[in-house]
């Protein structure tokens, strides 16, 4: 299966779509006009047959520790190989015996483990692109030059894997947050003087704490079982020999799980982070000041300051259910918050009252247009748009559901507008707003009917309440591949935040 434009990201009048590992470039007539593609290590070549591709991705299990083993839970698979192995039936591809004393270490095959594109955005006068990479935990920072070309200017590995970005008001530092729990603060150019007030200090992270340090050799003799004075003498220099040796372990695995660049961990959540935002406002004494935005799976929506106060929590925006996987500043109107998740609600905040303002269900609207017996969803896409018209229009999409459902912040509630069934062209993976007020909605076609072959949808306003839809064809078809399960890790993820009840 050819991998869908699964993110978009606009950026003046050009439109940005990550594919897989690439990330494309169009205009606002959807005119493939740039690409740029995952560089490949030297010693990979795209015209490698498929077994040395296969073999450069395979690597043999590290050696197993010193010291007793694990314990581990006794598994169905474990008591079909003992079972094997005692009637002495071989079972492996060699022929030997493969039983309780026969289990070999096996090679790791790291061919699902590929650097998809996890998360895309741009800088607001669209001279920047940031995106981040699963599997090598990296964040890209790219020059564009207005026209839809790339040119790379960095790439960090983070610490854990990047699930959410987003860029503070002067657009000068990026906020990481990871499903670890901690946030992290990089200046966006490294080459640059550094952007972070010198008050912020640089937190050791949760993530970065070594799990084991190689032991020394620790004398089994003391002073109650050596006697002599030379015995003493040198039972002494091994217990300084050992503190050095523990100490210069514990340095260099430090060393090495710290990155080499320039990071600062302002917060961190005790359950797994799952979205990140910035909101813009004013402070008690009339100053300019910014506020960071955060939800967690533990139906959390945490208001902490800026940088450099982001330890200071102000408070939470409680009165979800479920997990939280979306956070949306209403453009415009950046006192607003709209948060979705496992709920059958988005809920609109005054966040820094941390006031509820109202609360619409798109499970009713979904099931009234498209599935009547849909039970739950799980909102994988929420974004707000400013019209030229002057209104402000937030577009919502819930994992695996082939609809799109809009509506327009009226005051201070939300009215919902229309719920668009894309049954039979697929499920929708993003939307984005084109320069004419039109929406773009990118589609996992495999999802939909046999024909259908519009990897984009293009909505046209006609009149507040009434879009027209137009398929998008004319577009590359892109070039990576994944089979059906690897398509699912990468496309629908959201679902899986929601915890199991005794219940399910």
């Amino acid at each position: 299966m050819i991998v869908p434009y699964h993110l978009l990201q606009a950026s003046g009048s050009v439109i940005f779509a990550a594919q897989g590992v690439d990330i494309l470039s169009f205009n606002t007539s959807m005119e493939h006009l740039s690409t740029w593609k995952y560089p490949v290590k030297a010693t990979e070549t795209p015209s490698e047959p498929a077994a040395d591709a296969e073999a450069s991705a395979t690597v043999e299990a590290p050696p197993t520790p010193e010291g007793p083993p694990a314990k581990r839970r006794r598994t169905e698979n474990d008591e079909k190989e003992a079972q094997a192995g005692d009637a002495g039936t071989p079972n492996s591809t060699n022929g030997q015996k493969k039983g309780r004393f026969h289990n070999k270490p096996q090679p790791v095959n790291l061919s699902n483990e590929k650097p998809f594109i996890n998360c895309l955005l741009a800088t607001a006068n669209g001279s920047h692109v940031i995106a981040a990479t699963g599997s090598d935990k990296t964040i890209w920072v790219f020059e564009h030059d207005g026209s839809g070309n790339l040119k790379q200017l960095s790439q960090r590995a983070m610490p854990k894997r990047p699930c959410s970005l987003t860029l503070t008001t002067d657009q000068k530092t990026i906020l990481s947050a990871d499903k670890f729990g901690d946030v992290y603060a990089l200046p966006l150019l490294p080459s640059a003087e550094p952007t972070l007030p010198p008050t912020v200090q640089s937190l050791p992270s949760r993530s970065a704490t070594p799990a084991s340090a190689p032991i020394p050799f620790k004398p089994q003799a003391n002073d109650k079982t050596v006697h002599t004075k030379r015995n003493l003498k040198a039972l002494e220099n091994q217990k300084i020999s050992m503190e050095l040796s523990l100490k210069a372990a514990a340095e260099k695995s430090a060393e090495e799980s710290q990155p080499a660049f320039e990071h600062t961990l302002l917060l961190g959540h005790v359950s797994m982070l799952t979205a990140i935002t910035v909101a813009p406002g004013i402070g008690a004494t009339g100053e300019k000041r910014e506020w960071i935005i955060t939800a967690d799976r533990d139906e959390h929506v945490r208001v902490s300051r800026g940088i450099p106060q982001a330890y200071f929590i102000e408070g939470f925006c409680l009165g979800h259910e479920d997990f939280v996987s979306r956070l949306c500043v209403v453009p415009g109107r950046e006192e607003l918050l709209v948060s979705g998740g496992g709920d059958d609600d988005v809920f609109l905040w005054r966040w820094k009252e941390k006031k509820l303002l109202g609360r619409a269900n798109i499970l009713e609207e979904i099931k009234n247009t498209i599935e009547p017996e849909l039970t739950k969803v799980a909102v994988s896409r929420l974004k707000g748009f400013s019209l030229a018209s002057g209104e402000t229009v937030v577009a919502v999409i819930c994992e695996k559901i082939p609809a799109v459902v809009l509506f327009t912040l009226v005051e201070d509630t939300l009215k919902h507008t229309a719920t668009y069934s894309l049954k039979e062209q697929g499920v929708p993976l993003d939307v984005e707003l084109l320069p004419n007020d039109n929406l773009l909605v990118s589609i996992d076609t495999t999802e939909g009917k046999p024909d259908a072959a519009a990897p984009f949808l293009v909505l046209t306003r006609n009149s507040p309440d009434s879009w027209d839809q137009k398929p998008v064809v004319d577009v590359p078809a892109g070039e990576t591949e994944l089979n059906g399960e690897e398509m699912q890790k990468l496309l629908y993820t959201t679902e899986s935040l929601r915890k199991m009840s005794d219940f399910d």
